[in-house]
């Protein structure tokens, strides 16, 4: 994982130098105020949440409005899919975590309107609805479609269990945006947290509870029209 998050970091770095050496200084539509963008990446689960699922993935859109020439609303949605460790998938069990996000951001331009490289800070409320499902080997079945190119015996697999709730959270970040003509190519990086409800194993109402609370990092990369 590490490995993976510093070759990210190079290729961010690199990239950002690459944008300020050769983006042109105004060639992006300045006079746009609606803005729509469409991107997507890694996720890095955070805390507690690393020691059970994967980094995940996923897709993010979002549209947004300038109310001036260095402040901005946005609403963002976002879907990300983490799969289970390794170590979690003991016996027959395996599981994996998905979340529906929407966020209603503002926008701080950190450069100047008429600049090639855009540089920015987000910030916001938001709701996450989050789901865990379980899954277990049940058998084997014989699976035969050519336009599947399959024919065999597979093992078929059902959700035992799943939990999923809707969640209030809130993201801090920032992003670079490099201007071409009529588009912007963007990295953003934000963090968001996320409040759960705590969680009684058993009937038993002086069990112990756990926390539901998380925390997770996606590194988008989209472009912005």
């Amino acid at each position: 994982m590490q490995s993976g998050k510093s070759f990210i970091t190079a290729a961010v770095v690199a990239i950002i130098m690459l944008g300020t050496a050769f983006a042109p200084a105004k060639a992006f539509a300045q006079d746009r105020k609606y803005h729509f963008s469409l991107g997507g990446g890694p996720t890095f689960p955070l805390g507690a949440v690393s020691d059970t699922f994967k980094m995940g993935w996923g897709p993010a859109f979002g549209a947004d409005v300038d109310i001036t020439d260095r402040v901005g609303v946005q609403v963002e949605y976002a879907y990300r899919y983490f799969e289970l460790e390794d170590a979690h998938q003991i016996g027959l069990l395996s599981a994996h975590h998905t979340t529906h996000q929407i966020d209603f951001n503002f926008l701080g331009e950190l450069t100047p309107k008429d600049a090639g490289v855009r540089a920015y800070v987000v910030a916001g409320p938001g709701m996450y609805y989050r789901t865990v499902a379980i899954t277990q080997y049940e058998g084997s079945g014989l699976v035969c479609d050519p336009y599947l190119y399959i024919c065999g015996s597979y093992p078929i697999e059902s959700i035992v269990g799943d939990r999923s709730q809707w969640d209030f959270g809130f993201d801090v970040g920032g992003g670079v945006g490099f201007r071409f003509e009529g588009v912007e190519f963007y990295i953003e990086s934000r963090y968001h947290y996320v409040w759960g409800k705590d969680i009684t194993p058993g009937p038993n109402a002086n069990a112990a509870s756990y926390s539901t609370n998380a925390s997770y990092w996606p590194l988008t990369f989209g472009f912005r029209f």
